[in-house]
């Protein structure tokens, strides 16, 4: 549909991103390492259109371009089935560039379901911490 396209929306002067790529998960879809912000956004964000030119078909030419073509910038992705896996690749990103949690008992329950994540991951690799084998775990 048209709200998974990654399209600039312009209002005169003014151009800003339309990043679906950055909440499918909230659409029940799986999510991608959202692509980076165009940096064109930078450049127009905030603009009121009193000063300056007013011939914005020219100057935004380039966006009314991909909006016209705005077919072509589909975000697809298939439906998310069951719970993100601990190591996939969107959730090894986030993890690294993200605030996880407002509050310190979402940390806790976070650091809680991090742990146990873990363990689980070293005992289906069957991987050693330190010398010993982990299976005791199981």
């Amino acid at each position: 549909g048209q709200w998974c396209t990654r399209v600039p929306l312009i209002c005169f002067g003014t151009v800003e991103w339309h990043l679906p790529d950055r909440c499918l998960r909230q659409f029940g879809r799986e999510q991608c390492i959202p692509l980076e912000v165009p940096d064109s956004q930078r450049a127009f964000h905030g603009r009121d259109g009193r000063q300056g030119t007013r011939d914005w078909p020219t100057k935004l030419k380039e966006f009314i371009t991909i909006w016209e073509n705005r077919q072509l910038q589909d975000i697809v992705t298939p439906n998310q089935v069951g719970r993100m896996g601990y190591h996939d690749p969107y959730l090894d990103r986030y993890r690294q560039t993200s605030v996880r949690y407002m509050t310190p008992e979402g940390a806790a329950d976070g650091a809680l379901a991090d742990g146990v994540e873990r363990i689980k991951d070293m005992t289906t690799r069957r991987t050693e911490l330190g010398n010993e084998d982990v299976s005791f775990i199981r």
